[in-house]
């Protein structure tokens, strides 16, 4: 099966640091050197402390960020290679719904035309037209037709997401990512939004990109989960294979800090950074000399489970 997006060894470095002439004398190493595929109808769930690159992840997926090495395929074919059409045809095919609904609706636009602003890009359909479509997508998210007049400012979060996502559907897209959709709203909102989710994508035979700190959320929307640590993947299998057969030492922390999980994994106390080599080596039990040349590459445990560990070497 063809795959809807493929990210290849991407690496995305920030300079932080510029002499007196202007010129980078230092790096923040977001990606590096991520590869990984979606495929069409599967929903992969992106896991990681903040700072881990989930949301560089996402935004160099969306073509929001270019990275510094590697390159974006868009159903095989390299997003700089795309002709006027072809790259048309991405944009339409991959939304986005964002953190804070607050922050990615125009305060100045009315709810009918914030989710039908693409379709009017796109297709310059009359007004008439669009109202119509956009009763039809807000019924589809869960809210009356009376909200079409309605500016963001009188909606609550969870309403305000739900129009985020209207609007990310309005085109028809193949792939959402939905970077940490639910981190903004209350807990009882969340679960709704969350429904939503899969409701979508059962009706339209959506994909997503899931990125999420919420592990629980994470494990019951996904069918495939990444687990990132400083700019790498460190495991990525299905959702049962990670969090019950859980392989990688910064996986079993992160599952271990989760409220109620019971674990006997202990870190050890982060002792700096590492320049080369695993990332996790400073707080790992288990590390040796060898990991501080290890190449990060993933390790087949199974046909679909893959740990960036020497341990499973």
């Amino acid at each position: 099966m063809e795959s809807i997006v493929e990210v290849k060894r991407v690496k995305k470095l920030y300079p932080v640091r510029r002499d007196f002439f202007g010129r980078v004398k230092e790096f923040l190493k977001a990606l590096g050197g991520v590869s990984l595929k979606v495929y069409p109808g599967e929903t992969v769930g992106v896991i990681g402390e903040s700072g881990c690159g989930k949301s560089t992840l996402g935004k160099v997926i969306l073509d929001l960020e270019r990275p510094t090495e590697g390159e974006v395929l868009f159903k095989g074919k390299s997003l700089r290679e795309l002709t006027g059409e072809e790259y048309k045809e991405y944009r339409r095919s991959v939304q986005a719904v964002f953190q804070n609904p607050t922050n990615s609706l125009n305060p100045r636009m009315k709810v009918w035309e914030i989710v039908t602003e693409g379709l009017k890009i796109n297709y310059r359909l009359p007004k008439g037209e669009l109202l119509k479509r956009a009763a039809e997508l807000l019924k589809m998210v869960n809210l009356p037709e009376g909200f079409l007049e309605r500016y963001p400012h009188q909606l609550s979060g969870g309403q305000k997401q739900r129009v985020a996502i209207a609007r990310a559907v309005a085109l028809k897209p193949e792939l959402i990512v939905a970077d940490e959709p639910t981190s903004a709203l209350d807990v009882s909102v969340q679960a709704q939004i969350v429904n939503l989710f899969l409701k979508l994508q059962e009706e339209l035979s959506l994909s997503y990109l899931f990125i999420s700190h919420s592990l629980p959320v994470v494990e019951a929307v996904s069918d495939r989960v990444v687990v990132m640590y400083r700019g790498y993947i460190v495991e990525e299998g299905t959702a049962k294979e990670v969090f019950t057969e859980t392989a990688h030492p910064y996986t079993k922390l992160l599952i271990s800090s989760v409220p109620g999980v019971k674990s006997s994994f202990k870190a050890l106390e982060e002792e700096g950074e590492v320049k080369e080599g695993c990332p996790f080596y400073p707080r790992c039990p288990y590390r040796k000399k060898e990991c501080l040349e290890f190449n990060m590459e993933l390790l087949p445990l199974t046909e679909t489970h893959r740990v960036a560990c020497l341990l499973y070497l």
